[in-house]
C-alpha cells in the first residue's frame, strides 16, 4: 500500500473513533448522567430519597414514553416547512400539518400532566410545592429565561 493510502486509512480510523466517542459520551449523558439529573437538581435536593427517585423514574419514564412523539413532531415539522417552502402554496397541507403538530403537542403534554398527577397523588403538601415551582421553571419556554418577562421590545423607526 501507498504512504498516501495508509494515512488515509489511519486518518478514517481516526475520525470513526472520535465520531463514536462523541455518539457514545452524548448517549451515557442523556440518562443518568449531570445533565439529567442536574436539570433537577435543585428539586431532587428538596425531595426525601424514595420521592427523589420516584420523580426521576417518572421524568425518564415520560420521556420515553413520548420518544416516538417527539420523532412524530420533527417530521411533521419538517413537512410543514416543505409545504410553506414549496413552489405552490397548498394552503389545505399547510393547515393539516399543523392540526397534526398541535395533537401531537397536546399528547405530549397530556403525558406531563398525567405524570404530573401520579406523582402529586404521592407528595405531601411541601412535595408538591416543591413540583409546582420546579414546572414553573422548567416548563418555561428557553426564551423566558434570557430576558424578563416584562421587558419592553425596542420601537422600530419609521423608514
Amino acid at each position: 500500500m501507498s504512504k498516501k493510502m495508509k494515512v488515509m486509512v489511519i486518518s478514517s480510523l481516526l475520525l470513526n473513533a472520535l465520531l463514536i466517542g462523541v455518539i457514545v459520551g452524548d448517549l451515557s449523558h442523556r440518562f443518568g448522567g449531570e445533565h439529567f439529573v442536574g436539570r433537577h437538581a435543585e428539586l431532587i435536593s428538596k425531595l426525601p430519597q424514595d420521592k427523589a427517585e420516584l420523580f426521576l423514574k417518572t421524568v425518564e419514564r415520560v420521556h420515553l414514553n413520548n420518544r416516538n412523539i417527539y420523532h412524530q413532531i420533527r417530521e411533521a415539522r419538517k413537512e410543514a416547512m416543505k409545504i410553506l417552502a414549496a413552489p405552490e402554496f397548498d394552503e389545505a397541507a399547510y393547515r393539516l400539518e399543523l392540526k397534526k403538530l398541535h395533537e401531537l403537542g397536546d399528547l405530549k403534554m397530556q403525558g406531563l400532566a398525567n405524570a404530573t398527577i401520579e406523582l402529586a397523588r404521592q407528595f405531601g403538601q411541601e412535595e408538591r410545592r416543591a413540583l409546582a415551582q420546579h414546572l414553573r421553571h422548567e416548563l418555561r419556554h428557553p426564551r423566558d429565561t434570557e430576558s424578563p418577562r416584562n421587558a419592553r421590545t425596542p420601537k422600530r423607526e419609521n423608514s
